[in-house]
C-alpha cells in the first residue's frame, strides 16, 4: 500500500504552491498531471550520507514500506503517485510495490501503453534478462526519444546508457528502444 509521509507532502505542496498548472490541477482533480508536476518539482533531490541514503531518499522509501539499502527509482514514482492521490482523492492501479519488475507484472495488463506514452506514463527499463530495472516519469515523447523525470539516476543525453544508482532525481532524455543494458520494457498509464 502506498502512504506517503507528511513531511513528503508538506514538501511537494511547498515546491508546487507557485506554480499555477499544479494548483489547477489539483482544483481539477486532475491525477496524471499532478503526478508529473510532483516529480518535476523532485528534480535535484539528492542522496545523503551514501548510496540509497539520505532524509529525503528515506521519506520517498518510507512511501512503499521503509528505508532500506536498495535503489529508490520506484520508491520515487510511488511517492509520486501517492502524492497525487492525496490531493486529488483518485486512486492508481499501479501495483505498490518498489521492485520495478514487480511492479511492471503485477500491474493490470490494461495500464500498459500500447502505442504512444503521453506526459505522466511511467517508463519501464529491464537490466537485460535480470529481475532488476528502473524507472521514470515521462515529460513529453516522440517517436525516437522521451524526457523523463527519474529518481537514483543523474542526467543523461540521448545514447548515454541508462543509470539506475545515480544519486539523485534528475531529468533525463532517453531513447525509445533502451539504452546499453537496460531495455526498455514499455510504458504504463498511472491513473
Amino acid at each position: 500500500m502506498r502512504k506517503i509521509e507528511p513531511a513528503m507532502t508538506t514538501y511537494l505542496l511547498k515546491r508546487l504552491e507557485g506554480n499555477g498548472l499544479a494548483q489547477e490541477a489539483i482544483h481539477a482533480r486532475d491525477a496524471r498531471t499532478v503526478f508529473r508536476l510532483a516529480a518535476q518539482a523532485c528534480v535535484g533531490i539528492r542522496e545523503v550520507g551514501g548510496n540509497n541514503r539520505g532524509p529525503m531518499v528515506t521519506l520517498m522509501q518510507e512511501t512503499i514500506g521503509g528505508p532500506d539499502p536498495w535503489p529508490w527509482c520506484m520508491s520515487f514514482v510511488q511517492t509520486c503517485l501517492a502524492f497525487a492521490e492525496a490531493v486529488t482523492g483518485k486512486y492508481s492501479p499501479i501495483y505498490p510495490h518498489e521492485h520495478v519488475v514487480t511492479v511492471w507484472s503485477k500491474t493490470p495488463k490494461v495500464q500498459r501503453v500500447k502505442v504512444h506514452p503521453l506526459a505522466g506514463a511511467i517508463a519501464v527499463w529491464r537490466h537485460g534478462k535480470t529481475l532488476s530495472g528502473h524507472t521514470g516519469i515521462v515529460e513529453s515523447c516522440d517517436e525516437t526519444i522521451f524526457d523523463a523525470y527519474e529518481g537514483n539516476t543523474t542526467y543523461t543525453a540521448p545514447g548515454d546508457p541508462v543509470v539506475r544508482d545515480g544519486g539523485g532525481v534528475a531529468r533525463t532524455v532517453r531513447s525509445r528502444k533502451g539504452d546499453g543494458t537496460m531495455v526498455l520494457v514499455g510504458f504504463l498509464k498511472p491513473f
